[in-house]
């Protein structure tokens, strides 16, 4: 917010809550705090950004969130400068920075305190200090060896003037106020910056989530490896048995005999000289059982792992989709769902956005054609939307959107015409986007089923056929 845009907003603040009564004091985060004023009109909340990149004052019709305690510095300008009087809200000229003028009665007396806003980038800071300029307390503190120190119980050193930039004006509007339009330019850009920020979230637990997976599946496979080759301990044991006459308690090894192989081989056994010649043997055993169990269930263990795997591959292809808020919360609380982001903030997310995850579409032979937004839209799409004579689409091997044809009846109308219209569709939602060319997998939806306890749009499909197709979207 640069000096001439701070003028036009600080002359619309001074008109407007002057003479009003500081009502109430909320600190959403550690950047932001809000006052509400007690004035004719009713103004809407004042904001004081101390945001790094974004930094202001003006009057905001925005909703906060605060936290369920105060913030040490809300707390302590409640206790200071709730129910005082604005007497004067001005600029220092030329600068960055917003002097707003309260006073407080205490006892028969009225207390003189002056609340800064310094709006100076990264340094930003906002300050209550006292008639004669000691800090009373601030949002940021700066220690003793800072260029300027900012400590609670010190006199403030005015800021060194800098004579920034102008920078952005933002348009108005007919007859709307510099506030308003301030209010509006800033809103947006906070909607970019925190939808930014919730996409890079969401990309880093999706990460994580497939880094850990990778890494399970090689220690998985690490192991059917070792289970494997510990199977020839059966053998081995087998042909203890046969030696065990030539086994002594305190022996190393033994020399064995493989008559299985022709002809005969001589097998040299390595042996554990603690133990005696028939717990040698049940060693051997028992370790090749224990491989056996090991190996049954981790047949079981790693196609489930590589389908985790794979539905990252899906989460993944949807983040690279989402641009609205909407998008992101749906993918929120997938991840939530599938056990990928956990904490405060993911919280939220746990409700089921009211927007549907689908896109509905006409072929140019009239059949509705529907194509899912999101893993909770692909299930949709196969559990509710799908009849057994709709056909059902998915761009081969590769991460996409489920995409339906509801036949409705009119299966015998079907043409190549729909059915390549459709298939350019799950083409183009899917991984293949950039493709010329690309398969895709097509059946009746009664083929199409939804394994029990399978992640969201994974699914599992018999009878199919395929076809090549250029991806291509629909108006």
């Amino acid at each position: 917010m640069g000096p001439g845009l701070i003028k036009n907003i600080v002359r619309e603040l001074d008109c407007s809550l002057k003479g009003g009564v500081v009502s109430k004091v909320h600190q959403p985060d550690e950047r932001n705090l809000i006052l509400k004023v007690f004035v004719k009109g009713a103004p809407p909340a004042l904001i004081i950004s101390a945001h790094p990149r974004l930094s202001r004052i003006h009057l905001t019709k925005r909703d906060f969130l605060n936290p369920p305690a105060p913030l040490r510095f809300c707390a302590f300008l409640r206790s200071r400068i709730l129910n005082a009087r604005i007497e004067e809200i001005s600029q220092i000229e030329g600068e960055r920075i917003v002097e707003i003028k309260l006073s407080k009665r205490q006892d028969d007396a009225f207390e003189p305190l002056t609340l800064l806003a310094e709006l100076t980038g990264k340094s930003s800071n906002i300050i209550l200090i006292d008639k004669d300029g000691v800090v009373l307390d601030a949002l940021k503190y700066f220690p003793p060896d800072s260029p300027r120190p900012v400590m609670p119980g010190d006199r403030l050193s005015p800021l060194k003037p800098v004579h920034p930039p102008e920078g952005e004006m933002p348009p108005k509007k007919g007859d709307e106020s510099w506030n308003e339009a301030a209010d509006e330019l800033y809103s947006a850009q906070l909607d970019e910056e925190g939808l930014t920020f919730d996409k890079n979230r969401l990309k880093r637990a999706i990460a994580e989530a497939q880094k850990r997976l990778t890494r399970k599946l090689a220690n998985l496979n690490g192991d059917k490896e070792r289970a494997g080759a510990e199977l020839d301990y059966y053998k081995i044991g087998e042909l203890l048995t046969y030696s065990m006459g030539k086994i002594k308690r305190g022996m190393r090894e033994v020399e064995a005999i493989d008559y299985a192989k022709v002809p005969p081989e001589k097998v040299l056994v390595r042996l554990d000289e603690r133990l005696s010649p028939k717990e040698n043997i049940e060693k051997y055993f028992k370790r090749a059982k224990k491989s056996k169990t090991a190996l049954s269930l981790l047949k079981e263990r790693i196609p489930e792992v590589e389908r985790d795997l794979e539905y990252t591959g899906e989460l993944t292809y949807e983040w690279e989709q989402a641009d609205t808020k909407e998008d992101l919360t749906t993918l929120e609380a997938e991840l939530i769902s599938a056990g990928y982001l956990k904490g405060e903030k993911a919280e939220k997310a746990k409700e089921e956005p009211k927007a549907e995850p689908v896109r509905r579409f006409k072929s140019s032979e009239g059949f509705e054609i529907i194509c899912g937004k999101s893993g909770r839209g692909n299930d949709l799409i196969v559990k509710e939307y799908a009849k057994g004579e709709d056909i059902w689409f998915h761009a081969s091997k590769v991460p996409g959107s489920h995409v339906l044809i509801k036949a409705a009846g009119r299966k015998k109308e079907l043409t190549e015409k729909t059915i390549e219209e459709a298939a350019s569709l799950a083409a183009f939602f899917s991984k293949a986007r950039g493709s010329g060319k690309a398969e895709v997998v097509y059946t009746e939806a009664k083929n199409v089923k939804k394994p029990r306890g399978a992640k969201p749009g994974m699914v599992t499909i018999k009878d199919y056929k395929t076809i090549m197709v250029e991806p291509k979207g629909m108006g």
